[in-house]
């Protein structure tokens, strides 16, 4: 599991004061030489939630580690198959960091699923299939699903964005 991330989101509006706070929570599967399955929750204080799924095709790209400024996705088809289940997708595929992201917003519970019912899951994009590795349900991955109010039936802890509004003002205070 990544460090969770906390994020204060302001529109160009002359208010000082944040629009909404966004909590992530990220969780990435690996195994084996394949491409890796990055599963993230967000919250935000407007009460938004949602499940997001990321494959990166080439696991030992670093682009993440210092990207670029300028920011090119394309669009792409390809097939997923999740526990025999396939259906035709359309992906959001950034070369540089040879990672897609699904359009469809219930892909990644889809992928989620497969993890907890330990079903297989294969993509196939540009004329190449991969095996995704599942892993069972671990420690990480029970505590990722147990705070992730999409999964856990819609509990999340509020306070978090109580205490990143009083971080703020403290910290708003003494500059």
């Amino acid at each position: 599991m990544e460090r969770d991330q906390l994020w204060s989101v302001d529109s160009s509006d002359a208010g000082d004061a944040p629009n909404f706070f966004s909590f992530v929570r990220i969780i990435t599967v690996s195994g084996g030489e394949g491409p890796i399955l990055q599963l993230s929750c967000q919250a935000t204080s407007r009460g938004d939630q949602m499940l997001q799924a990321g494959i990166k095709l080439d696991p030992e790209n670093t682009y993440e580690q210092a990207p670029k400024e300028h920011l090119r996705l394309l669009e792409m088809s390809g097939k997923l198959t999740v526990g025999g289940d396939r259906k035709s997708e359309r992906f959001q595929y950034h070369p540089d960091s040879s990672k897609i992201t699904p359009r469809n917003r219930t892909v990644p519970k889809r992928l989620f699923n497969a993890v907890v019912r330990g079903d297989p899951v294969q993509l196939k994009v540009r004329n190449k299939t991969y095996d995704l590795a599942v892993p069972g349900v671990d420690p990480v991955f029970t505590m990722f699903a147990k705070t992730c109010p999409v999964t856990n039936g819609g509990t999340f802890d509020e306070s978090i964005f109580e205490n990143a509004k009083g971080m703020r003002t403290e910290a708003t205070a003494t500059d």
